[in-house]
């Protein structure tokens, strides 16, 4: 076995050598390999690699320019190991992010890089040496000299990780038209870091490790160095978080406690207002839940914040304003009036609202913990729903009703989709046994051959797990069928309606501003006269009684489907198409006018479905067919759809598609590179698999964890930025075919 190393560009010296050499032997005796290998160490990132990637022919390569010794040694232990699970234990690959072979390799990675810490100690300081003199000028100002590594693991203050600010969530400019770039630049680097820094300081010779916000808590047991720079670290870690490039308005539950406690957002926005000018000298401005649960307001002078116990009648800190000058004068001089009026175009709405829900969550944790042991020995959400409601007196109870109907099912896929569902729907709903929930499960047992389908398209129109989706419409719907006696017959209509507001919602926030509307949307024309959608359901029945042959239609409607592959770009429409020319931030035209672009916000899989001849179904005039000729009708569409993944006419259709398109506007103002978007031909309807349906979906390119995003700026500017790609977005949608 040979072992070949090779430098580009990465400043190594030759007394490192020494290093490397010792560290490769420890691999090598930990994880044997019996391959030859090349290890290339590299001065910038090639294609999508973040700090190294592996090959198929044995080729390490791992990022050295500017990184510390010890980091470079890590992702090279990390490729080692993957090297040695794929060719010694001849595992497959499997997912970049999470999976066996991605959390040992992390694991081994680091215990590996602490073996060699204590078996070399003498090279340890070789480990924590840099190679470029910013990155040991860095060094110094973050005290991780090893003399002081030891004093450091007691007494750093990790703030950053605590609210979630090691770095702007945004550019220093993307809030320009209120607050200048200057002036973030300077009150983020300078002042914010400079507090850090002075806290570590001054925290150096206590004892201890405190999180920055139980220090804040107990500021009273410090001086006022302590109480000054705490404040500063802990209340502008808020407020960069409390900021937001896009104007949000207040909604979900902190808009609902707003309008208890102050009658409505005008009347809170004046108090607050006036705190903040009132300020004599520098201070802040606080919105902040009490300890009674309520939503109050002061101004605090310094750096003092509600949280602080030295504060009377204080509580948690949930929207603040800085008035210092600092934090406005290069902009606005001495217009502080003007300075606290624009604040509210940025802020950020949605942290506040998480903010308020994990600081309230505590009641409704206690609440859950009153449930008994039986609830939590419950098997399927289903059966606890059910415990629950009988425990509430609840004899006729829907859920029960749902679990005795789940039990006289043998399709484990179907079962599996209730419980999903349900498991969804839970999270969403406050109130479990009365109000909307149980109304949607009631309606869901009206028609068990629909039960599965119905409660997977409410789930779906509801769900939001990371905030990615705006539901409002469907909310709406919701909410007005609360305290109905009965349920609305045309509920589905209603949310299908509602999704298709949510959508044009989404498209509309950008057309006029960046691109005109396009209204025909991607679709592949069909046009077959004779089996055209209301024909399928003769034809169906004619096969189920012998007259015709389901191989035949399914020759026929394949033959189309090729010519079909033949038409031109002229049936090829997007969503939406660029007004001008977008540019980077460096000015250089990235999308030119005319390109057109997806704009996907309500599904997390993309998609976009091709004729409705696929879907008939959900027609009333001929949903009583269904029963009848419904297994035929999905034996149809999976036969088409397993065509449709092994011809090649299919498969160069969905080039076609794709080079039509230049991007797909992902979620919020993210736009996403058509060259990171695979297209693929799936078989699952909109209502889950019991009704399928042959559609084109879009997923982010699997090979991908992270890719380069564009959002915008202005009106025709365009700002980079690496998107971490969630491991959903890269699944396939599909369901099982018999």
């Amino acid at each position: 076995m040979e072992i070949k190393i090779k430098f580009n560009d990465t400043k190594f010296q030759k007394e490192d050598k020494e290093l490397i050499d010792k560290f490769i032997n420890l691999l090598q005796e930990k994880y044997p390999l019996k391959k030859s290998i090349t290890i290339k160490f590299l001065g910038k990132q090639l294609g999508s690699m973040s700090t190294g990637s592996r090959t198929n022919n044995g080729e390490l390569k791992v990022l050295a320019k500017n990184r510390l010794n010890r980091d470079i040694m890590r992702t090279l232990a990390h490729e080692w190991v993957h090297e040695y699970q794929m060719s010694v234990q001849g595992r497959e690959h499997g997912p970049n992010i999470g999976g066996k072979n991605e959390d040992e390799a992390n694991a081994f990675a680091g215990r590996l890089v602490k073996m060699f810490e204590k078996q070399y100690p003498d090279l340890e300081k070789k480990l924590y040496e840099t190679k470029t003199l910013s990155n040991k000028i860095s060094l110094l100002e973050q005290k991780l000299l090893i003399s002081e590594k030891d004093q450091l693991q007691k007494n750093f203050i990790n703030e950053m990780k605590k609210i979630g600010i090691d770095k702007l969530p945004y550019s220093y400019s993307s809030l320009k038209k209120f607050i200048d770039s200057k002036t973030m630049d300077v009150h983020y680097n300078k002042h914010y870091k400079g507090y850090v820094k002075k806290l570590n300081k001054a925290l150096s010779s206590k004892d201890g490790d405190m999180e920055l916000e139980e220090i804040v808590k107990s500021i009273s047991k410090f001086d006022n160095t302590v109480r000054n720079n705490a404040g500063g670290a802990f209340n502008h870690a808020l407020f960069w978080k409390m900021l937001s490039p896009k104007k949000q308005i207040p909604k979900g539950e902190i808009y609902q406690q707003i309008k208890k406690d102050f009658g409505n957002i005008k009347k809170m926005k004046d108090e607050f207002n006036a705190a903040a000018k009132d300020r004599f000298g520098s201070g802040w401005a606080w919105l902040y839940l009490d300890n009674k649960g309520k939503l109050k307001i002061m101004s605090l002078p310094n750096q003092d914040n509600p949280l602080m116990n030295v504060i009377k009648k204080g509580g948690f800190p949930l929207l603040g304003l800085d008035v210092w000058e600092h934090a406005y004068y290069l902009k606005y001089q001495n217009k502080r009036d003007e300075y606290i009026n624009n604040f509210w175009n940025v802020v950020n709405w949605e942290f506040v609202n998480d903010l308020f829900l994990t600081k309230t969550k505590k009641e409704k944790t206690q609440l859950k913990e009153e449930v008994t042991e039986n609830f939590k020995k419950s098997k399927t959400k289903v059966e606890y729903l059910c415990k629950y409601s009988l425990s509430r007196g609840k004899e006729n109870s829907p859920f029960c009703r749902l679990e005795n109907f789940v039990d006289t099912i043998n399709d484990q896929y179907i079962k599996n989709e209730i419980e999903d569902s349900v498991v969804r729907l839970d999270k969403f709903f406050n109130k479990k046994t009365v109000g909307t929930f149980p109304m949607i499960v009631e309606l869901s047992l009206k028609d068990p051959l629909q039960t599965g389908n119905f409660l997977k398209l409410v789930s779906d129109f509801i769900i939001d797990d990371d905030n990615e989706y705006d539901n409002e419409e469907t909310k709406k719907i919701l909410r007005k069928q609360k305290n109905a006696t009965t349920v609305p017959e045309n509920l589905p209509d209603l949310l299908a309606y509602a999704r298709y507001k949510e959508h044009q919602k989404h498209e509309n926030r950008f057309v006029g501003k960046y691109f005109k509307h396009k209204k025909t949307k991607l679709q592949l024309n069909y046009r077959c006269s004779d089996d055209a959608k209301e024909k399928l359901i003769d034809t169906l029945m004619k096969i189920h009684n012998n007259e015709e042959t389901l191989n035949y239609h399914f020759f026929r409607i394949t033959k189309c489907l090729v010519d079909s592959f033949k038409s031109g770009s002229y049936y090829l429409k997007a969503d939406l198409e660029t007004i001008e020319d977008f540019l980077d931030e460096d000015g250089n035209v990235i999308y030119p006018a005319g390109s057109h672009f997806e704009a996907k916000k309500m599904d997390p899989f993309i998609d976009s479905y091709l004729s409705e001849f696929f879907s008939i179904f959900k027609e009333s005039a001929i949903s009583d067919k269904k029963p009848i000729v419904g297994e035929l009708y999905n034996t149809l569409v999976d036969k088409i759809f397993i065509w449709l993944n092994k011809n090649e006419s299919a498969k160069n259709y969905l080039e076609k598609v794709k080079s039509f398109m230049s991007g797909i506007i992902y979620q919020d103002d993210t736009i996403v590179p058509t060259k990171y978007i695979q297209l693929y031909w799936s078989n699952k309807g909109q209502r889950s698999c019991d009704e399928k349906r042959v559609s084109i979906r879009f997923r982010i390119d699997p090979k991908y964890s992270q890719i380069d995003a564009y959002k915008f700026i202005d009106s025709d500017t365009l700002e980079s930025f690496k998107l971490t790609v969630p491991n959903n977005e890269k699944e396939l949608v599909y369901c099982p075919t018999k």
